[in-house]
């Protein structure tokens, strides 16, 4: 069975599931109103189930809306078989990686094993059986131990883990630290999706995508320090990075095309949460694209059904803490 074949019955299955997602009318009557009537609207849609009887708190709606998009993320890998099967679990080994430096952080400093708990989505290799093990653990060190001997977030990442951990113990920076972590688990996906080839491409650009996201507000976030440690590039090389920082988006700009605005209007303002958000929205629309337009044979399903989840998810947050108003919510309509 080539490739392409692979992913025929999984996108049949999935494509189904897309009427589960809020659409353009839900955004209309979500946007333009009170955090009040935003929570009233959410509780009497789609999110009823996830709610106790007469529970519509902003707090009880938020973790509705992490308990959903759970629950519409489980069971993506299961669709796919073969070489789909290997690009679609790169696409939700993102969750892998964020739920294993959320562990990670949580050891380190100590927080409560329920707080770590409460970070982990549990959609991919890492289950929460598995996560409720290493949240348990006294101190970073038996974290990394617990992971290692799980081979988690992938065997690739967790061989880096011990070296890591040294090396952070010696020098204390939780941020390379975690970067040095993502960069082994990158790596590792990247290797995987050149393997798949070309009808893994869908997945490979969301990876470069999110890689150059980070790299570029890493170097932005306080020009003054040091260069900081990147995550492998994407498009956008470290020399645009740098010629960014200096003021000049134009090499990044041709990089990466649908950056221009983003730039330009940081520029402007220097409102790094809102370039965050910009950025996203590009690749957003970009995966909205590929959902309609795309190869229906190809990964472009899976990438746009998994990404639109992650989308509703952050809008719906976006609008119980009241900062919706800022952002086009137009944006983010997935179809």
């Amino acid at each position: 069975m080539t490739p392409r074949a692979d992913f025929i019955a999984g996108n049949t299955r999935l494509r189904a599931r897309l009427s589960a997602l809020l659409g353009p009318v839900d955004y209309d009557q979500l946007a333009g109103v009170s955090r009040e009537a935003v929570a009233e609207r959410l509780a009497g849609s789609i999110y009823r189930p996830y709610l106790n009887r007469d529970q519509a708190g902003d707090r009880q709606l938020l973790e509705a809306a992490g308990h959903r998009l759970r629950d519409l993320l489980r069971g993506v890998r299961g669709l796919y078989g073969g070489t789909a099967g290997t690009a679609v679990g790169v696409l939700l080994a993102r969750h892998d990686l964020h739920d294993t430096l959320a562990l990670l952080r949580g050891a380190r400093t100590g927080q409560p094993v329920a707080v770590r708990l409460a970070a982990v989505m549990g959609v991919g290799a890492l289950d929460q059986q598995t996560a409720a093990d290493i949240a348990a653990a006294p101190d970073g060190a038996t974290a990394v131990l617990r992971l290692t001997t799980h081979r988690l977030p992938d065997p690739l990442t967790a061989r880096a883990l011990p070296a890591a951990w040294e090396h952070y113990e010696l020098h204390g920076d939780p941020d390379e630290f975690e970067t040095t972590i993502a960069a082994a688990a990158i790596d590792g996906w990247t290797d995987r999706l050149e393997w798949v080839g070309r009808a893994a491409c869908p997945v490979l650009e969301v990876v470069q995508a999110g890689c150059d996201r980070a790299n570029l507000l890493a170097v932005l976030r306080d020009p003054a320090l040091e260069m900081p440690r990147l995550l492998p590039t994407g498009l956008v090389p470290e020399s645009a990075l740098l010629a960014a920082r200096r003021g000049d988006p134009q090499p990044a700009v041709a990089a990466r095309p649908g950056w221009r605005q983003p730039l330009e209007r940081h520029l402007r303002d220097e409102d790094l949460t809102a370039l965050e958000w910009n950025l996203d929205v590009a690749v957003w629309r970009q995966t909205v694209r590929g959902l309609r337009r795309g190869d229906p044979l190809g990964a472009h399903i899976p990438v746009g059904y998994v990404l639109a989840a992650e989308c509703e998810a952050r809008t719906v947050r976006l609008l119980l803490a009241g900062l919706a108003p800022r952002y086009d919510l137009r944006d983010l309509l997935v179809r």
